[in-house]
């Protein structure tokens, strides 16, 4: 036989097994039984359920507590107050720090785009918040981002 031969048979016997296969779709045997359990409740299927995962950072809403660490390192104070703002990707924090390094603790975050107010600078670029605090110049801005 040519090729083309078995080419045109080899696709209606395809056309063919993919109509009968859509034509069962769907229809229920005749002799099918309804099923006399049917009103019976569905057996429990046994779930297991986890906590939710909480930030291991706290979130703060309104001014921080004055902070009690005493100054022991240089700073350069402003001659007025200056807007900065948190300079961090989408979704992530900017950490305020009691004292101008990461071994102080974190007492509380901003989050991208936040204003924050700031008084001085240190001579390692930790600016001084008005409330006291410390961040890293590092991840502040003059603008906010887009």
């Amino acid at each position: 036989m040519k090729r083309n031969t078995i080419t045109k048979i080899l696709c209606i016997s395809l056309a063919a097994v993919m109509l009968m296969s859509m034509a069962a779709c769907g229809k229920k045997k005749k002799d099918a039984k309804p099923s006399e359990e049917t009103d019976a409740a569905p057996t429990p299927i046994p779930v297991e359920t986890t906590a939710a995962t909480t930030s291991s950072i706290p979130v703060w809403s309104g001014p921080l507590e004055s902070n009690t660490i005493s100054v022991t390192w240089s700073e350069t104070e402003f001659d007025s107050p200056t807007t900065k703002y948190a300079g961090v990707t989408a979704g992530e924090f900017l950490r305020i720090r009691s004292g101008p390094s990461v071994d102080y603790e974190i007492v509380g975050t901003l989050s991208r785009n936040q204003p924050v107010v700031v008084v001085a600078v240190t001579s390692d670029g930790w600016y001084k918040t008005s409330d006291g605090f410390y961040i890293s110049g590092t991840y502040l801005t003059d603008t906010q981002s887009a």
